[in-house]
């Protein structure tokens, strides 16, 4: 039991090391730092609403707003939805100073679950997670107790609400910036006002490769979450020499343009904002409508940017890696799915269902079986989150004995 308990410590350990080396990375060059979370905030949106039986893509959530083609309501409504995750996602606040607010965005973003009966109490919440905070000995079991807590706190009607706090904390215990209210804006818009210090994205590490279920408080659940974001390090740190490379050639082909070129001011611009239209570029540079298109088309045959876009319709560009994740669709059929309802009840639910119809129980028999359902996920959720504080001390003593300098 020791020798598992000790693996564990150094896992955790280890993953928080890799994340402290780009977080380094990060801290020594913000450029990188955004690129990369500009690209990772929109998949991260668009797993979470995922993993809610919404199927939806980055390419779906873009190109809804350049075209007329998604009028499916599943679609619609995933890119509504991704878009308001994608608001607390590039600027989640700080849950450790300003809980209540972060709590409350969180909770406004959330995929919606039909469990309205669930009584909450959000500033009861908010303080417990800000004290929780103070203690933390990692960022990253920080941020899964603030999950499971809140998971706990709001009995698993808000799974996405969840994945939010869980990176709400992590930004926190980074150092987050303040986190304003995004006022309802287009995806690609949100993408410009980056103000986020995580490294750890759940819904990417969870689906990526393979689907794993997101339960934090669950010993499973807890491990699964491990595997997922060490694996997702790996890609991030692979990830590094070749954004590196694409914006050193980007500013290595405008320095080799004549002085009047405007090239120079729009790679600046790219870099900081990575999808791009015309008029957009024509305001930033304060440029006509003809330059904007030549620069843009001169950036496009450079490597610089990615044409998204047909070439009849409005024309958008994005660096290459975003236009990559842009080419992902959902395939749609609208006699796949009823236009009405999104949340087609699976084998089980249905099951359930007939049982209901032809075994009907009396109210009073409903509640007792919920109080019941109550109470066990009480009592699973208390002795999760008793495991997750033995290791939280675990870690404790080891990083003690490393700032003393003892040898382990």
């Amino acid at each position: 039991m020791q020798g598992s308990s000790d693996q564990l410590i150094f896992r955790i350990l280890e993953i928080e090391s890799r994340a402290g080396r780009i977080e380094g990375m990060f801290s020594a060059d913000r450029e990188l730092g955004r690129i990369w979370r500009g690209q990772q905030a929109l998949t991260e949106a668009c797993r979470s609403v995922g993993m809610e039986d919404i199927h939806v893509f980055e390419g779906d959530v873009i190109h809804r707003h350049l075209e007329n083609r998604m009028t499916d309501a599943e679609g619609a409504r995933g890119a509504a939805t991704v878009s308001e995750l994608l608001r607390v996602i590039v600027a989640p606040g700080n849950l450790a100073t300003d809980a209540e607010r972060v709590v409350e965005r969180c909770r406004r973003a959330a995929v919606s679950v039909e469990k309205d009966d669930v009584p909450l109490d959000m500033r009861e919440i908010a303080a417990r997670l800000e004290r929780e905070l103070t203690d933390a000995p990692t960022p990253l079991l920080g941020a899964l107790r603030a999950a499971t807590i809140f998971r706990m706190m709001t009995q698993s009607s808000m799974p996405s609400a969840d994945r939010l706090i869980f990176m709400a904390a992590e930004n926190s215990l980074r150092g987050a910036g303040q986190g304003s209210d995004m006022s309802p804006d287009r995806p690609d818009a949100l993408l410009r006002r980056m103000d986020a210090s995580w490294i750890f994205t759940p819904s990417v590490a969870l689906t990526q490769g393979k689907f794993r279920a997101w339960s934090p408080g669950a010993s499973n659940g807890f491990h699964d979450l491990l595997d997922g974001v060490s694996q997702d390090l790996d890609r991030t740190l692979g990830a590094m020499p070749l954004l590196r490379r694409w914006r050193a050639d980007a500013r290595a082909t405008a320095a080799g343009r004549h002085g009047k070129s405007k090239l120079r001011d729009l790679v600046e611009l790219v870099i900081r904002e990575p999808i791009l239209s015309a008029p957009h570029v024509r305001n930033m540079l304060g440029v006509s409508d003809r330059t904007s298109l030549y620069l843009m088309e001169e950036a496009q045959s450079a490597g610089i940017l990615t044409l998204i876009t047909p070439r009849r319709s409005h024309r958008v560009w994005a660096q290459p890696q975003m236009a990559n994740l842009l080419r992902m669709r959902a395939s749609r059929s609208t006699a796949s799915r009823d236009p009405v309802r999104n949340d087609a009840p699976d084998e089980a639910a249905r099951d359930v269902a007939a049982d209901t119809v032809q075994n009907p129980q009396p109210g009073a028999s409903r509640a007792s079986e919920a109080a019941r359902e109550r109470a066990e996920f009480d009592a699973r959720a208390k002795v999760a989150l008793a495991e997750l504080d033995a290791a939280m001390q675990n870690v404790d003593a080891v990083l003690a004995k490393y700032r003393k300098g003892e040898r382990l």
